[in-house]
C-alpha cells in the first residue's frame, strides 16, 4: 500500500515480508525461517519514508519499524568477482535505518569493485502504530520538522513501547548507567543478533555466490558500527567477521576481541577524538592491522554519496585497506 502525504516529498510504504521493491530490485533474503527470536509478538508495520534532508539537501530514505530482518544482495559481475563479501549495516540509533546512503549506495560501490555486498535490514525500535504516527516520527527525527507537543508525546510513547517490546523493564531503564540502554532498551542486542545471523547465513551459503567463507567482513555506520563491533567481540566461529569497518560508530567498546580481525575506521574529526581513537590505540597496542581516518569539515551521517565531497574517499581507503590486509586477493 502506498499513501501520498500532503507534503509531496514523503512516501509511506507498508512493506511485505520479503522486502520492499522501492528499496532495491536486488534479491532480498529473510534471515530467519519464522519470526526473529525475541520479537515473535511484535505487530508494528515496517515503513519506508522518503524525506528531504535538511542537512544534505537531497531526498533520502529511512526505514522504520523493522520486524523481519533481511539481507538485500548486491553481487559483482563474474569477471570482477573477488570471492570476498561484506555485510553492510546502516545506522539510525537502533530506532530506524538510514537506508540509501548507508546501505545500497555503499553496497553498489562494493559490488562494482568485485565485492559481494549484503545490506542488513536489522530490527529497530518502535516508531508508531499508524502511518500517521510513523510519518510524524520520521519527519521529527529526520525531516527537520520542528518538535511539537504532539511529536514529543509520540516520542515518549515510542520510547516506552521500545523498552517493552525489547524486553527491557522500566526498573532497568531507571537504574541503568548506559544511556543507550535507557533510550533503546535491548535493541542493540537484537540488532547484533541479526548481524551475527547475517554472517552465519552468508557463510552457510558461500558456495551459492562463489564467496570464500574465510573472507566475509562487516561494515557499519553509527549504530550499525556499534552492531559490527558487538559482532566482532561476541561471536561463534560461524558468525565471526574476517574484517570490520567502523564508520562513525565506535562508542562503548574498548580493548580487542580474543580472536581479533583487521579493523578500518573512518569518522568526522570531532568523533575521531573519542572512542574511535581509543579503540584504534587498543588495536595498535596489540599490533593488529588497523587504520583510522578523520575528515575535516564533515558531519555525522556522511555515508556514501556521489556528491563530490572529499569525505567520500573513505570508501576507496576502505578498499585499499582490504587489499593491504589480504581480504581481497
Amino acid at each position: 500500500m502506498i499513501t501520498k502525504l500532503a507534503s509531496g516529498v514523503l512516501v509511506f510504504i507498508a512493506t511485505a515480508l520479503l522486502g520492499n521493491p522501492v528499496l532495491a530490485q536486488e534479491p532480498v533474503i529473510r534471515l530467519y525461517e519464522g519470526p526473529a527470536p525475541g520479537s515473535e509478538n511484535w505487530t508494528q508495520k515496517e515503513a519506508t519514508i522518503e524525506y528531504l534532508s535538511p542537512f544534505w539537501h537531497e531526498k533520502n530514505l529511512v526505514v522504520l519499524n523493522v520486524v523481519d530482518p533481511t539481507l538485500t544482495v548486491f553481487l559483482p559481475s563474474p569477471e570482477k568477482a573477488s570471492g570476498s563479501a561484506i555485510i553492510v549495516c546502516p545506522g539510525g540509533g537502533f530506532s530506524a535505518l538510514s537506508w540509501d546512503t548507508e546501505g545500497p549506495n555503499v553496497a553498489r560501490w562494493l559490488a562494482e569493485h568485485g565485492i559481494a555486498a549484503f545490506v542488513l535490514k536489522y530490527r529497530t525500535g518502535y516508531s508508531g502504530a499508524t502511518p500517521e504516527e510513523v510519518h510524524l516520527t520520521a519527519m521529527s527525527t529526520y525531516g527537520g520538522q520542528p518538535r511539537t507537543p504532539e511529536a514529543d508525546e509520540l516520542m515518549k510513547r515510542n520510547h516506552e513501547k521500545t523498552l517493552d517490546i525489547s524486553g527491557y523493564s522500566p526498573e532497568e531503564a531507571t537504574g541503568s548507567d548506559n544511556p543507550l540502554a535507557r533510550s533503546t532498551g535491548n535493541m542493540m542486542k537484537l540488532a547484533s543478533d541479526d548481524g551475527r545471523r547475517s554472517i552465519e547465513y552468508v557463510r552457510e551459503n558461500a558456495s551459492r555466490w562463489d564467496i570464500n567463507p574465510d573472507k566475509i567482513g562487516i561494515v557499519g555506520f553509527s549504530a550499525g558500527g556499534m552492531l559490527a563491533l558487538d559482532v566482532a567481540f561476541n561471536h561463534t566461529g560461524q558468525s565471526k567477521p574476517n574484517l570490520i569497518g567502523i564508520i562513525y560508530g565506535a562508542m562503548g567498546f574498548k580493548g580487542v576481541p580474543d580472536d581479533p580481525m583487521p579493523m578500518f575506521m573512518a569518522s568526522t574529526q570531532h568523533e575521531a577524538l573519542g572512542g574511535a581513537a581509543a579503540l584504534y590505540a587498543d588495536w595498535c597496542g596489540a599490533k593488529l592491522p588497523a587504520e583510522i581516518h578523520s575528515f575535516t569539515d564533515s558531519r555525522h551521517g556522511f555515508g556514501y554519496r556521489k556528491n563530490g565531497d572529499t569525505v567520500n574517499t573513505w570508501i576507496e581507503l576502505f578498499y585499499n585497506f582490504m587489499k593491504k590486509t589480504g581480504f581481497i586477493d
